[in-house]
């Protein structure tokens, strides 16, 4: 199933899954460091175990679509927290990142799988793919925000 890409903030806001909240500089910024940290982490764990690569690929870039809400001065509702964050991700990407953002919701659908349903094996191609994927939604989110908020001094070492 593919995403709709027809969202607007207000639709999201009349459905109940989004609410509004404070630009919080210092959640954005450790959101988009552990993103970052994520990313390493889904790296070092590629050859020993696809799953937990994979997991920690799809969570760098929930906690980065996270920031990417934070630093539009939103945040999800309880209910379908990962649906809302793709969906927000593919309003404010938009029409340019459709490809990655579909990738982004298969593995977000895929990850649901691996934990409700153990027996679903995960392979060494789509570990990698899938950190592929997250490297690049991570980036792209990264840039900007950084481009939105210049004054954001993001250090990672």
């Amino acid at each position: 199933m593919k995403m709709s890409y027809k969202e607007s903030k207000e639709n999201l806001l009349k459905e109940g899954i989004i609410k509004e909240g404070p630009q919080d500089y210092k959640a954005i910024m450790n959101l988009i460091k552990r993103a970052f940290t994520d990313i390493e982490t889904a790296k070092r764990n590629l050859t020993t175990d696809e799953e937990c690569s994979y997991n920690y690929a799809y969570n760098a870039m929930l906690r980065s679509g996270l920031a990417l809400m934070f630093n539009e001065g939103f945040r999800p509702e309880i209910k379908d927290k990962h649906l809302t964050v793709v969906r927000f991700v593919t309003l404010i990407l938009g029409d340019e990142y459709k490809a990655l953002i579909n990738d982004y919701d298969f593995m977000r659908r895929k990850r649901h799988r691996f934990i409700y349903e153990p027996d679903i094996p995960c392979s060494k191609k789509e570990a990698q793919d899938a950190l592929k994927t997250a490297e690049k939604v991570v980036d792209v989110i990264y840039k900007l925000i950084k481009e939105k908020n210049p004054q954001l001094e993001l250090e990672f070492q």
